[in-house]
């Protein structure tokens, strides 16, 4: 089960960096999807129930009582997120879930140190830098896919 959440975390990135640079006319489909918001509802929903799934299998020794809580807090959050449908909700999402895979992928490689772990592990770091920029700005990839679109 891991190995394939593992795979299937690592495939978002992998299509759209092989859509970005193979060829940039498919990239308007994709600016397309990005503002869909049957994407935004299908990709923040399940972002938010991989997330809430992550806190309700906290250990005790993570959060102790505080479990339920933080779980209707979040899902309070999301749900408030979802209704408002604040812009851009598919790359949130997208990177919310790409979070997850990186927490994975990194526990997965705890002590292995050969190199196709730590070229594994710098992919991950790379690819949790874009997803909290793009969870900050999730504008930016409508610019930066506009940008190469038009190349």
């Amino acid at each position: 089960m891991k190995n394939l959440l593992l795979t299937a975390g690592a495939i978002p990135p992998l299509v759209i960096g092989l859509l970005a640079f193979w060829n940039p006319f498919r990239l308007e489909t994709m600016l397309r999807l990005i503002r869909n918001p049957f994407m935004d509802g299908l990709l923040f929903v399940s972002a938010a129930g991989a997330f809430l799934w992550k806190i309700v299998s906290l250990g005790e020794a993570d959060f102790g009582n505080f479990r339920p809580m933080l779980f209707c807090v979040f899902a309070l959050i999301s749900l408030a997120m979802l209704a408002r449908n604040y812009g851009f909700l598919s790359v949130r999402g997208l990177a919310v879930l790409q979070l997850l895979w990186a927490n994975e992928l990194l526990k997965a490689g705890l002590g292995h140190y050969s190199l196709a772990w730590i070229v594994a592990k710098l992919f991950t770091y790379i690819c949790i830098l874009f997803a909290i920029y793009f969870v900050a700005r999730p504008y930016r990839m409508r610019d930066l896919l506009c940008r190469r679109a038009r190349r």
